[in-house]
């Protein structure tokens, strides 16, 4: 009986371990490929895709049966994140269809951005990322 109660609660444990571990803020994965070739990523109620050009990234939202939105009533911050440095704000810029942002990373060969997404109805966040060749 003890041994049956140890596996029971070692049970119990590796599953509590293992739902709180997930990855960090995962919305499950989109149901289409990026259309525009990029890194695809999913909140409650859209997908962002993130596009990285010779300067900098371009940031596509679609709904969630992967048709174009405008973005003209989205709010999108962005943070870089180096490695070993403070995160620095990207001056996204709403080009009505899409945003664009300079991105200086500093020689890295790995960054991360943060998207901050607010639709008037819900905030969230998607985390790209990129690897540099």
């Amino acid at each position: 009986m003890k041994t049956f109660k140890a596996l029971l609660l070692t049970a119990i444990t590796i599953l509590s371990i293992t739902a709180v571990a997930g990855s960090e803020h995962d919305h499950g994965a989109p149901s289409f490929q990026p259309p525009k070739g990029g890194i695809l990523k999913s909140t409650h109620s859209m997908h962002l895709e993130l596009v990285k050009g010779a300067k900098g990234i371009i940031i596509y939202a679609y709904n969630m049966e992967g048709k174009a939105l405008g973005t003209k009533n989205l709010q999108l911050d962005a943070t870089l994140e180096l490695p070993r440095k403070k995160p620095v704000a990207l001056k996204l810029e709403n080009k009505e269809t899409h945003w664009e942002a300079a991105v200086d990373s500093q020689g890295t060969h790995r960054y991360t951005v943060k998207v901050n997404i607010d639709d008037g109805k819900e905030k969230d966040y998607v985390k790209f990322t990129i690897e540099n060749k």
